[in-house]
This record gives C-alpha cells, structure tokens and sequence, in this order.
C-alpha cells in the first residue's frame, strides 16, 4: 500500500496539531432509549458484499445505529459495528467499572460536507472518534481500504479503532502525546477482533491475519518521531495491535 492513512480522534479544541484533553469518566449508568437511534437489523439500502476476506459475524445482531445511519452504510460497516459493540458489551465488565454505553453511530459521512466536532469541521477521507458529541464517523470510500491487500478487514480496523478512542474516553485515557493515545487505540482494536474471534462471535480465515497486519501497519506514518503529530509509524501500529491480542487489560496504562 502506498499511501499513509491515519485514523483520528478529533479532541477540540484545533491547534497548529491535534491535541487531547483529558474527559471525565462518562456515563457509568445507561441513558434512556432513544427512539431516533433505536437498534435494528434492517437491511440497508447498499448492497455492498462483504468482499473476498472472510471476516463475518457469526450471527445477525441488533446494534446502535440510527435508521438514518444504517441506509448509508455498506455490509462491512454494518457487521464491524455490530461485532465492536458485542465485544464491548461483553467485556466492559469484566474490565471497567459501571455500565457500558456505546458512542453513537453516525457511520458514514458525506466527504463533501463533513459534520463538525465541537466548533471544529472534521476533514473528509478519514474516520473519527468525536469526545465532544460522544459519536464515531468515517468518510465511506476511507474506510473501503484496499480490498486488493486487505479484503474486507479495513472496515473492522477502523470502526475497532475509532471505538478504542470512545473506550479511551470513558476511562481517562484520551490523552497524552498523539502517538501514545493513536497507539493505546490500535491495541484495543486487538483487543476487540482477537477477542471477538476467541469469544465465537467473529470468523476469520487463515489470510485474515495478514490482512488485519496489512491494514493495521497502512495507517502508519512515516512523520519523525519528534513531531507532535507522529501517530506511529507501521511497526509501532502492528506491535500494538499485537499487544492487543493478550486482553483488554494489556492495552490500559496502570491495569
């Protein structure tokens, strides 16, 4: 893969870098319903396959996606999603205190007219995790990665990822310097697929593993490590996304 694609955790507010601040714990009991989000398994208008890799839920599974959300997304987007928050449910507990509550789904977002994080317009080509609006976005031909390289495991890669930043946001770990908070992310997104393929709810065929490898080191930089924008470079993203694969736990500072 020749370019160098980044996964971002927007924090406003924007300087000359990004930067991050340091959000309370959030939410340790479950909001109310909402009826404009409520779960569903409707199929979406895109038919979009799943592609030649074999990263698959094992079932159907409701997850928190709007109906506005669910119609812009393709298969991929969907199942990621749904197995990201299955993990979580399922895990949280057995790693945090309180309740679990899942960041918003906004899924995809147009390129053209990105929305804004706080007083901050998010940029197209790239997927976000907003701690202001609690909600995850990507630009959908991002997060299509290289199907020729990577099958269908960019999806899950990069919903896994934006979704260790909301995990990072509940917990006090959303800040530092940005390869540490980008790298921390990288291993709970391990932390997810490995442990959804190890708890039943998500198959992979043998290639897979290069493929998440591939995936995982194509959001790499190759900036200095001196500069306050250095995400990691592809070693250090494999290396956590590895790390990952021990747990949860393997992935927080101080646990």
């Amino acid at each position: 893969m020749n370019d160098r694609r980044r996964l971002m955790m927007l924090a406003p507010p924007l300087l000359a870098t990004f930067w991050y601040g340091s959000p309370a714990f959030a939410a340790t009991t479950p909001a109310e319903p909402d009826p404009a989000t409520a779960t569903t398994t409707e199929p979406a208008a895109d038919t979009e396959t799943n592609g030649p890799s074999g990263l698959r839920p094992t079932e159907p599974e409701a997850a928190p996606i709007s109906q506005e959300a669910l119609r812009t997304m393709g298969q991929d987007e969907r199942d990621a999603v749904q197995v990201v928050n299955r993990f979580w449910e399922r895990n949280w507990p057995r790693n945090f205190p309180g309740r679990y509550t899942p960041p918003e789904v906004r899924g995809r977002y147009d390129p053209a007219n990105p929305p804004m994080c706080g007083d901050v317009r998010l940029e197209p080509g790239n997927a976000y995790y907003c701690p202001s609006g609690d909600y995850i976005t990507w630009d959908g031909d991002f997060v299509k990665g290289d199907p020729d390289l990577e099958g269908n495991t960019f999806p899950y890669i990069a919903i896994a990822h934006e979704w260790g930043h909301a995990i990072q946001h509940r917990t006090n770990e959303l800040a530092g310097p940005t390869a540490k908070v980008e790298l921390q992310a990288d291993c709970l997104a391990g932390a997810t697929l490995t442990g959804a393929r190890n708890e039943g709810y998500l198959q992979w065929e043998t290639l897979d593993e290069e493929r998440l490898l591939t995936a995982i080191a194509g959001i790499g930089d190759d900036l200095p490590e001196t500069d306050p924008g250095h995400h990691g470079s592809p070693e250090d993203r494999i290396i956590a996304f590895e790390t990952g694969e021990q747990g949860v736990k393997a992935c927080m500072s101080g646990r």
